[in-house]
């Protein structure tokens, strides 16, 4: 016993108090305190970096945090949260304020979209909304309209393609006020069209439409038949991306399509050659323009610089600003602004001038240090669902004065572009060409403005008619020729 005590006061002493506030312990808390290290237990560490980790959808405490949780006023200000997967987001209604209820709601919702899929799921938890039966023509473009995400101008060239393959099918008679922006016409003739059932359209419907298409445009002219195999091709693949897959996954649960599809089988016609064709004299062209043009307008002068040495399309002329004109370098920029978008983001870009371009639109800028714009005009307006041009008077007179110079087609403007692509290719190959018209892809420089200016023949054409021969006459026997040939070659 005695053993045991003093062993136990022997140890006991021999060890320091470490809570003694003594100078040794004091010291070294400074130094702790001093080295910025975290006071809290490993514990409160540990607690506070899980805390920091990211949350699933599937924990409760993921909605819980601000923002994910959205008090609906539609729902008397219950809670609503929206559900993304795979693509897909929908709204879901908590029918709840109490937060924490609402928070379990929704992480139940997250799971069963994933465990069950997007269409049990909504069955489960939107029961109250029915997909819409027999879905009409004025449903799908309402569904497409709010989800398509493309330019206004694109997505109402897309709903009129599709409209105007309807009109045809169900034979509404077209009358020339729907051309109107207001009209009680317009109006009419859209009503009519909205109202039928997508049912209705047939792929055997749309094929019938796609042969009568070119069928009462040809009248056996084959020049005709191609440009009505063009038009018709363009109308189908416009109106086709109204059912686009990305679009259609996403308006399943509200609308019923038929089965198939309006489009489905329906082929195109087999692609027409677009190859450019220069047909105009350029270099008589280039000389009026210098010695007339740009004495009396301006502005048309100033477009038809921009269309052919820039090779610009005539929405890019228009809203051109001269901020956009780099006059060191040489270059003309193609940039977004507030009135103006690209038809694509490929068609963003630097476009080389000649160095006398530069000049002439220096001393074209001197004369309106003041304007903002190329090319005179009214207020820019913002993106429509149709194209409008400030300069469109300019524009007007520069085709009158092209068609008047034998530059013929739908796009004059146009085919300025052409002819510059066509330039380019000629002097630097596709790529090149590619690059200057700022195209999405080479392929489509190829198809469109790959034309070749040079005579390249085979070069044997001397060894066949020699110089003697009396080409025009038909004479091509030669006096050389051997006269059992000539008597032989006679019988035949």
């Amino acid at each position: 016993m005695f053993l045991h005590v003093s062993l136990y006061y022997f140890m006991s002493a021999s060890t320091p108090d470490e809570t003694r506030p003594t100078a040794s312990n004091e010291a070294k808390k400074r130094k702790h305190l001093s080295s910025r290290v975290n006071e809290n237990s490993v514990r409160e560490v540990s607690e506070d970096n899980s805390a920091k980790k990211t949350l699933g959808k599937a924990d409760t405490r993921y909605w819980l945090q601000p923002g994910k949780l959205i008090s609906d006023p539609r729902w008397g200000s219950a809670f609503t949260c929206k559900v993304q997967v795979h693509g897909r987001r929908e709204s879901f209604p908590l029918r709840t304020k109490n937060k924490s209820t609402a928070a379990a709601k929704a992480a139940k919702i997250y799971g069963d979209v994933v465990a069950l899929g997007w269409e049990a799921a909504l069955a489960k938890h939107k029961p109250d909304e029915k997909p819409i039966r027999g879905a009409l023509t004025g449903d799908l473009i309402r569904e497409v309209s709010s989800l398509a995400d493309v330019r206004p101008a694109t997505l109402a060239g897309n709903v009129a393609a599709f409209r105007r393959i309807v009109a045809a099918v169900m034979k509404i008679d077209a009358t020339k006020g729907r051309y109107a922006r207001v009209s009680e016409e317009r109006a009419t003739w859209l009503a009519s069209i909205d109202a039928v059932p997508l049912e209705k359209i047939t792929p055997a419907a749309v094929e019938a439409w796609k042969l009568a298409f070119v069928a009462t445009r040809t009248a056996g002219d084959e020049t005709k038949a191609r440009a009505a195999r063009i038009t018709a091709n363009t109308t189908l693949r416009s109106a086709k991306s109204l059912f686009a897959k990305r679009i259609l996954r996403f308006i399943s649960s509200r609308l019923t399509l038929p089965s198939p599809l309006p489009f489905d089988g329906v082929e195109f016609y087999a692609r027409q050659s677009m190859r450019y064709v220069s047909t105009m004299n350029l270099e008589k062209i280039l000389a009026e323009a210098s010695s007339e043009l740009a004495c009396v307008d301006r502005e048309a002068f100033k477009a038809f610089i921009l269309c052919l040495f820039a090779g610009l399309r005539r929405s890019e002329a228009d809203k051109l600003r001269w901020e956009s004109i780099d006059f060191e370098r040489g270059l003309v920029r193609i940039e977004t602004h507030a009135y103006f978008s690209a038809k694509s983001e490929t068609s963003l870009g630097e476009v080389p001038i000649d160095s006398e371009v530069t000049a002439i639109l220096r001393g074209l800028r001197a004369k309106e240090p003041q304007a903002e714009y190329v090319l005179a005009g009214g207020a820019p307006k913002p993106l429509l669902k149709r194209q409008e041009y400030r300069a469109n008077d300019t524009f007007q007179r520069l085709l009158g004065w092209l068609r008047d110079r034998g530059v013929q087609g739908h796009k004059p403007l146009h085919t300025l572009r052409k002819e510059a692509g066509s330039l380019i290719c000629q002097k630097a190959g596709l790529f090149a060409a590619s690059r200057f018209l700022r195209h999405a892809d080479v392929g489509i420089t190829a198809q469109h403005y790959a034309a070749q200016k040079d005579r390249v023949t085979v070069g044997l054409g001397a060894l066949l008619a020699p110089p003697k021969v009396n080409v025009i006459a038909g004479d091509f026997c030669l006096p050389s020729a051997p006269a059992a040939f000539i008597k032989e070659a006679s019988k035949r």
